[in-house]
Parts: structure tokens; C-alpha cells; sequence
């Protein structure tokens, strides 16, 4: 594994701590490539946070059985919840949109709430 940091003299930084899960996990990686509970460490971030950014890839939509059970792990943080869909300058608007709609359809069948959620687009390599 690897380790980067980066530092800024900001002093609404002294106030905000990061916190970057790795990566989503699909098939067989799921299963075999954790040694702990990815779903409980879910759960125990989200009680102690202010805000949580759940980030798709403009070209990886797909919800993997693990994304399903961290994003069901994250019921009744719904208020802290923000939906991002990244790595947008890489598609054309016409697949944006196809993207767009796309990912609020995989995101209707898991996260069940009477509001759709509001999306974020953005490019944060």
C-alpha cells in the first residue's frame, strides 16, 4: 500500500479532517482482498462524520455488491450523504448525460428515498 499526504498553511483546514476510504472491491476481491470488515468500518466512520461523498467514476457505474452494502450500511446519514460524479471533463456532454441518468437509475435501486438525490459533477483527479 501507499501512503501520500500533502499539506496547506489554511487555517479552515485546522477544523477538517479527510478521511479517503480504498477503493470499492468487486467479485472475488471482495471476498478475499480485506482483512476486516469493510461494511462495520462504514458504519463506524458515518456515526462520527459531518458530510460523506460517495464517488462514481464517469466511466465505472457499476455498483458493486460491496458499494451496495457500504451505501446501505450509510441508512439514516442520508442528510450527510453527497453523490459526486467524477472524471466528467473526460466524457462528452452527450455521455454525460447518458452517464447521469444512468447512475441515478443504479443509485434509485439502492438508495431508497422519496427525493432523488442531488449529484455533484466535477473533475478531482
Amino acid at each position: 500500500s501507499r501512503l501520500q499526504a500533502s499539506q496547506c498553511d489554511a487555517p479552515l483546514l485546522k477544523h477538517v479532517t479527510l478521511v479517503d476510504s480504498p477503493g470499492v472491491l468487486s467479485g472475488a476481491k471482495q471476498r478475499i482482498g480485506r482483512q476486516y470488515d469493510f461494511t462495520r468500518v462504514i458504519e463506524w466512520f458515518a456515526d462520527r462524520c459531518d458530510m460523506i461523498l460517495l464517488l462514481f467514476d464517469a466511466h465505472k457505474l457499476d455498483i458493486s455488491d460491496e458499494f451496495k452494502s457500504a451505501i446501505e450500511a450509510l441508512r439514516g446519514h442520508d442528510d450527510k450523504i453527497r453523490v459526486v460524479l467524477n472524471k466528467a471533463d473526460k466524457v462528452s456532454s452527450q455521455q454525460l448525460m447518458r452517464v447521469y441518468g444512468a447512475m441515478m437509475w443504479s443509485l434509485g435501486k439502492v438508495v431508497r428515498t422519496p427525493e432523488v438525490m442531488r449529484v455533484y459533477i466535477g473533475s478531482f483527479w
